[in-house]
């Protein structure tokens, strides 16, 4: 395509078409500057017509527009740019245009604000959940605080309970053994259907050298079931109980010289068990007897004894005497 006024080839973003000659133009041919040429809008340079046709009225028709001088050109553009109808369409399609973005970004607005009211409310429930389940852990905590303390006072509550039990256990032991002060216990000897305690008591006084008064000195005689012994054959303990307490501490010690008794030096023929003769010990004492001569013969002590209800060990000849009256003190065999 060419120029009707240069016949200069020509490009699509300089050139403009009259809407009544149909001729096309370089801008600058028709008198146009850059900037305004590019100021007309799309609407606007539909309805373009050349200076010839602006100024005959009728299009040319083929022929070539003579170009206006400088006045000319000043009077074109003055009157092209009080062309009010296209100034008032121009800022009409700016006011829609801009009434309709007005429109959508109201309505974007409209749309994010719901959107953050629901992300309030959501994280609003949330963050009351949240104070709920703190509230909830204070309480808790409180509480727990509350039931700390109590089983503080419980704890405390047991240990005073443990020590007065230790106390009545201790003076139960004590009690206990208390009665059996004046027995002796005699382990060994055979029984038998209809047998006479009493014979077999003057037997082992006679052995001994003592001189036992049965009817004076005796309180009573029998034998006790061992616990947790169902044995019928196995031989109950004898129980010898004094009148007094010198009295069976002295027959005890004229007992005690008869080394390496037997059933049958007091009246069992062919019965060669040995016989124990003791104090008549509390089943707490039993206890610890029997554990002291463990510990005893693991730590390699050569003596346990019981002398007047009390148990003693001994690790040598030259070594000190250790009394054992309870568990504690079962930790001084070491």
């Amino acid at each position: 395509m060419e120029c009707k006024h240069c016949s200069n080839a020509l490009k699509s973003e300089d050139m403009i078409k009259c809407t009544a000659c149909h001729s096309i133009y370089h801008y600058l041919c028709v008198g146009m500057s850059e900037t305004d040429f590019k100021k007309i809008l799309p609407m606007n340079k539909a309805k373009w017509k050349c200076p010839v046709c602006k100024i005959s009225k009728k299009p040319c028709q083929n022929i070539s527009p003579k170009l206006p001088n400088t006045s000319e050109k000043i009077n074109i553009i003055s009157q092209s740019q009080l062309d009010i109808k296209s100034l008032i369409d121009h800022f009409d399609d700016r006011f829609n245009s801009l009434h309709s973005t007005m429109e959508s970004f109201k309505t974007f607005i409209t749309e994010e604000l719901k959107k953050l009211s629901e992300t309030v409310s959501f994280w609003s429930t949330k963050i009351k959940s949240v104070e709920s389940s703190i509230n909830s852990v204070v309480e808790h905590m409180n509480n727990l605080d509350i039931e700390v303390s109590r089983i503080d006072k419980l704890g405390t509550e047991l240990e005073e309970m443990k020590i007065k039990f230790k106390e009545l256990s201790d003076n139960n032991n004590r009690n206990e053994q208390w009665v059996r002060r004046s027995n002796i216990q005699i382990n060994g000897v055979p029984q038998k259907k209809g047998e006479n305690l009493i014979t077999i008591i003057k037997t082992l006084a006679e052995k001994s050298g003592y001189p036992l008064n049965f009817n004076t000195d005796v309180d009573f005689v029998t034998r006790v079931a061992v616990k947790n012994d169902t044995s019928d054959n196995h031989s109950r303990p004898i129980i010898l109980k004094m009148q007094a307490r010198y009295k069976k501490d002295d027959f005890l010690s004229s007992l005690r010289k008869l080394k390496n008794l037997k059933a049958s030096d007091i009246g069992f023929p062919g019965k060669n068990n040995p016989i124990y003769i003791n104090d008549h010990l509390s089943a707490y004492n039993k206890l610890l007897l029997s554990e002291a001569r463990r510990r005893g013969k693991d730590k390699g002590y050569l003596y346990c004894w019981v002398r007047n209800c009390t148990i003693m060990v001994r690790k040598t000849d030259n070594s000190p005497v250790i009394h054992i009256t309870s568990k504690e003190c079962l930790n001084k065999i070491s």
